[in-house]
C-alpha cells in the first residue's frame, strides 16, 4: 500500500466533495449568524446559544459516525455508504437554511444547522478516513491532502464569486456586465453577501453535490486496510487514545487552534461589514486571497515533501499567528481595503500548508496507533478530533458573540465606541492569542518524518504476512 499512487485525474475526482463542501461551509460561520440576526431581529446572545447547541449535538454525533463507519463492511467499502448518505442530508439541510421564509426564527435556524452539521459529519468524517486508505506513503498522503486543498479553495473561490452571478434588478450579472472588463466588473460591482445569493448558491449545491458524489464513489478506489477478525470497538476508544502520546499533543494544539478559529470565524463577517464599513466589497476582498490559496499549493506540497513536515508546519504557524492581529492597526473606511486585501492575501498563502499537513500528521498518528494495537480505527480518530476540533469552535463562536454583546455591539445598528472596541478586541487579538500554546506543542511534537516511514514500513510488512497467511 505505501507504493500506490494515483494518477492527477483520480486525485482530481477525489477532490471534488472537498469544493462543493467549501460551498456550503462558506456562510455557516460568519455570514449566516449575521443574516439571521439582522432579518428576523435575534439578539446576539440568542444566536449564539444556537450555535452552541448545534455545536454540541455535532460532536455528540461525530464519535458514533466514525465507530460505526470504521466497523461497516458492504461491496462499495466502509466509507462510500456513509458519503452517500451525508450528501443526501447536506443537500436537504442547505435548501432550507439557505432560503428561510418570512417566518423563519431562532427555532428555524436551530433546527436547519443541526441538520446541516449532521449531514457534514456524516459524509465527512468518512470521507477523510477514505482519504488515508488510500496510501500509507506519507508523500501519496501530502498529493492527496493537496488536492483536497486545491479542490477547496477553488468552492471558496466560487462562493465568495457567487454574489457577481447573480443577475441585478436589471436582470444583467455583474461579472459579465457590458462596457467593462472582466476585472473591471470584479472590482467595480456590490458584492454584499446577502439572502439571495445564498437561496442561488441552494439551487447550485442541489446539483453539485451528488453530482461531486456520484464521481467520487464511482471511480475512486475503496482503499485498503489490514482487516482483522475483532472489529474495532467504541469502549477501546478512550483507552487507546489515552495511550497514544502524539495523539494527545496534536489533540491539545487543536484545543487552541480551535477556539481561535471559532472566535475568527464568527465575527470577521460583521468586522468588515460594521467596523471597516467595506462588506460591500466582499468578493473584491476575498477574491485575491482565494486566487493565491490554490497557487500557492503545488509549493507548499514541495516544500513538505523536500524539507518535512513537522518543522515546516511549526515554522510557519509562528509566521502565520503573527500575521494575525494586524487588522488593529488598519484605519476603517475606503482607505482599509487594500491593506486588508494584503492581509487576507497573507493569512491565506500559509492555509493551504496547514490543511495539508496537518491530516498527513493525524494519518502518522493513526499508523503509531495500528501498529501499537493491530486494528485500524481512523475513522473514530477522525470523529474524536472533529469532536475536539467542533467543541472548542462551538465554545469560540458563542463565546465571541457574548463578548461583543456584552460589550453592547449588534449588527446592523448604531455602535457605540466601547462596542466596536469590543469587537476589535475580539477580532484581532483573542486569535493570535488562542494559538500560541499550539506553537509549543508543534515545536516539541513526538512524531518526526523518520519514525514515521518506520511505521509505514512494519505495517506494510504486517499486511504482506497477513495476506500471505490467508491465502
Amino acid at each position: 500500500m505505501a507504493q500506490t499512487r494515483l494518477a492527477w485525474p483520480t486525485l482530481a475526482i477525489f477532490a471534488l466533495p472537498a469544493l462543493v463542501s467549501a460551498i456550503t461551509h462558506g456562510p455557516i460561520a460568519g455570514i449566516l449568524p449575521a443574516l439571521y440576526a439582522q432579518r428576523f431581529s435575534i439578539d446576539l446572545a440568542l444566536v449564539g446559544t444556537v450555535l452552541l447547541t448545534a455545536r454540541i449535538f455535532d460532536a455528540v454525533t461525530d464519535p458514533l459516525i466514525g465507530y460505526l463507519s470504521d466497523r461497516t463492511q458492504s461491496r462499495f467499502g466502509r466509507r462510500k455508504p456513509w458519503v452517500v448518505t451525508g450528501a443526501g442530508i447536506v443537500v436537504f439541510a442547505i435548501f432550507f437554511l439557505f432560503r428561510p421564509g418570512d417566518n423563519a426564527g431562532a427555532a428555524y435556524f436551530l433546527i436547519f444547522s443541526l441538520l446541516i452539521y449532521l449531514g457534514w459529519t456524516v459524509m465527512e468524517i468518512p470521507y477523510a478516513s477514505w482519504a488515508l486508505e488510500l496510501s500509507r506513503s506519507t508523500k501519496e498522503r501530502a498529493r492527496i491532502n493537496a488536492s483536497r486543498t486545491f479542490f477547496l479553495f477553488i468552492g471558496g473561490l466560487l462562493f465568495t464569486l457567487s454574489p457577481l452571478l447573480l443577475p441585478n434588478e436589471n436582470g444583467t450579472i455583474a461579472l459579465f456586465m457590458e462596457g467593462n472588463d472582466f476585472f473591471t466588473n470584479i472590482m467595480t460591482s456590490n458584492t454584499r453577501m446577502t439572502f439571495d445569493v445564498l437561496s442561488a448558491l441552494a439551487f447550485a449545491v442541489i446539483i453539485l453535490v451528488p453530482v461531486a458524489t456520484a464521481l467520487a464513489v464511482t471511480l475512486v478506489p475503496t482503499g485498503d486496510v489490514i482487516m482483522t477478525k475483532e472489529k474495532p470497538r467504541l469502549t477501546e476508544l478512550w483507552a487507546s487514545l489515552r495511550d497514544n502520546p502524539p495523539f494527545k499533543a496534536f489533540l491539545m494544539a487543536y484545543l487552541f487552534i480551535g477556539v481561535a478559529s471559532g472566535v475568527s470565524g464568527v465575527v470577521s463577517f460583521m468586522y468588515i461589514d460594521s467596523y471597516l464599513t467595506i462588506g460591500d466589497r466582499y468578493t473584491q476582498l476575498f477574491g485575491p486571497a482565494i486566487v493565491v490559496g490554490p497557487l500557492v499549493v503545488p509549493f507548499w506540497g514541495w516544500v513538505i515533501n523536500r524539507f518535512g513536515k513537522y518543522r515546516v508546519t511549526a515554522a510557519a504557524f509562528t509566521i502565520y499567528t503573527a500575521i494575525l492581529p494586524l487588522p488593529w492597526f488598519i484605519a476603517p473606511g475606503p482607505e482599509a481595503f487594500a491593506p486588508m486585501v494584503a492581509y487576507y492575501c497573507a493569512i491565506t498563502a500559509f492555509s493551504p500548508l496547514l490543511m495539508i499537513a496537518m491530516p498527513t500528521m493525524l494519518g502518522d498518528i493513526i499508523d503509531y496507533d495500528e501498529l501499537r494495537t493491530g486494528k485500524n480505527r481512523a475513522g473514530q480518530y477522525y470523529a474524536f478530533l472533529a469532536l475536539i476540533s467542533k467543541t472548542t469552535a462551538s465554545v469560540g463562536g458563542p463565546i465571541a458573540l457574548f463578548i461583543i454583546g456584552f460589550f453592547g455591539y449588534q449588527p446592523g445598528a448604531e455602535n457605540d465606541a466601547e462596542a466596536i472596541l469590543g469587537l476589535r478586541v475580539v477580532a484581532n487579538l483573542l486569535p493570535a492569542l488562542g494559538v500560541i500554546p499550539a506553537l509549543y506543542i508543534l515545536w516539541r511534537f513526538p512524531i518526526t518524518d523518520a519514525s514515521q516511514q518506520d511505521y509505514a514500513a512494519r505495517l506494510d510488512a504486517r499486511m504482506t504476512k497477513s495476506t500471505v497467511a490467508e491465502r
